[in-house]
């Protein structure tokens, strides 16, 4: 027998293109753990926001899952600042939807912050007890980014109930968990750590030449890729000053970086960067121009994902430079077409990367400890090799999404049982 959950990701589409300033990991968790709890007796509703007036009402995304759009707000992207004003709205429109179609939902499940909020709401209603997975913490981004950080006020005491009226929190890495007993109090019986997926179908090694030829980078470069989006947080400006420091010491340094990142386009198509796309590129210009590197870096504008895989497989190494992240998807994408990472030790990160197992890490903002350890893979081969060997393994023992809806799924039966 199925048993039916509500997922409420007001802002994570799961089937929305991927790559964007809009869009990323929690759309891909989303839709992968939706997409496999079919598997493990459970059926997923999706209610996330309509942002088109083309969207189907209702749409399929696998066995016993789909997402539901919620009619509320102008048919359009809003900023996520700005969706908290539709709070009461969202939860009643998905409220009505459930008595019209007399869904029996035994559990929510909502993801991110102001989704736990509709939660908070809905599961008074419907007396059913809610699961919450944050995506990212408010206080510790505000720490991390400072006035970059455009969240509400309201978010830290939103993110406070919803710690304190969990059944259950899933945080997706350690740090998560320590972050949450530390700053807001939580009991920490009631937080479990379950990862972040990769799809090892879609995610695999490509030959190297052939990686290389689709890329368009010769054979004889050292290749770093970046794969995310283009915004202030990712830490593109610090592996670009990474690099003006190297070449500034070793000119014929055969160096190469691409950053694929952007407003998603299809195979062929030229895609609009945003307003703050468009402001960080220009930014990156200014740093490339300044560190005289501007032939050594190459922008794709953003890809689909499943071309993503040529990228990571052209790549010596993937460089993951960002100033905060809660968990880091790019990473296991990474490992899984077989590329070794660096990554700042931040967040998710910190785990994912296993340093000297499949990466190395540096300190976040740091382009000098960068600069060093992308030195340390170019004069020791062997080392970069190892971790190369080491990635895909890695990632099949520990991340591939049947086991972690399995292990989600484990959660929700302790919750229904203890009812």
């Amino acid at each position: 027998m199925t048993t039916q959950i509500a997922f409420l990701s007001i802002h994570g589409d799961p089937l929305a293109p991927l790559g964007g300033i809009h869009h990323g990991g929690q759309n891909a968790y989303v839709k992968e753990l939706s997409r496999h709890l079919g598997a493990c007796g459970f059926g997923v509703d999706v209610f996330s926001r309509w942002e088109s007036p083309d969207q189907p009402a209702v749409e399929e995304i696998g066995p016993q899952a789909r997402t539901i759009r919620v009619q509320v707000g102008p048919p359009r992207y809003i900023p996520k600042e700005e969706t908290i004003l539709f709070l009461p709205e969202l939860a009643e429109w998905i409220n009505r939807f459930q008595e019209q179609h007399q869904a029996d939902y035994r559990l929510i499940h909502g993801h991110y912050y102001f989704s736990g909020a509709v939660a908070l709401i809905l599961h008074k209603r419907w007396r059913v007890p809610f699961v919450e997975t944050f995506h990212s913490l408010g206080i510790v981004k505000r720490k991390a980014l400072g006035e970059q950080d455009l969240s509400p006020s309201r978010r830290f005491e939103i993110e406070r109930q919803i710690t304190e009226e969990a059944a259950r929190i899933i945080a997706t890495a350690p740090q998560e968990k320590d972050d949450l007993t530390a700053v807001y109090g939580a009991d920490p019986d009631r937080i479990q750590v379950v990862p972040c997926g990769v799809n090892l179908d879609l995610f695999q090694p490509e030959p190297r030449g052939d990686a290389r030829r689709y890329a368009g980078v010769p054979d004889d470069r050292f290749l770093l890729t970046f794969v995310g989006r283009l915004e202030r947080r990712k830490g593109i400006d610090t592996l670009l000053e990474a690099m003006g420091m190297l070449l500034a010491e070793q000119p014929g340094l055969p160096l190469h970086a691409i950053i694929v990142g952007g407003q998603p386009k299809g195979e062929g198509e030229q895609a609009e960067m945003s307003d703050q796309e468009a402001a960080e590129h220009r930014r990156y210009k200014e740093i490339l121009n300044r560190v005289g590197i501007a032939d050594r870096v190459t922008f794709t504008g953003g890809l689909p994902q499943h071309l993503l895989y040529h990228y990571y497989s052209a790549g010596d190494v993937t460089i993951i430079p960002s100033y905060y992240e809660p968990f880091g998807m790019t990473a296991l994408e990474a490992l899984a077409c077989g590329s070794s990472v660096i990554a700042s030790r931040v967040g998710g990160l910190k785990t994912t990367v296993v340093d000297g197992e499949v990466g190395l890490q540096f300190e976040p903002r740091n382009a000098k400890d960068l600069a060093e350890k992308i030195t340390r893979l170019i004069e020791h081969p062997d080392t970069n090799a190892h971790l190369q060997q080491n990635a895909r393994p890695y990632v099949e023992r520990h991340y591939g999404w049947p086991s972690i809806a399995e292990r989600a799924a484990a959660i929700y039966r302790e919750v229904l049982t203890d009812l």
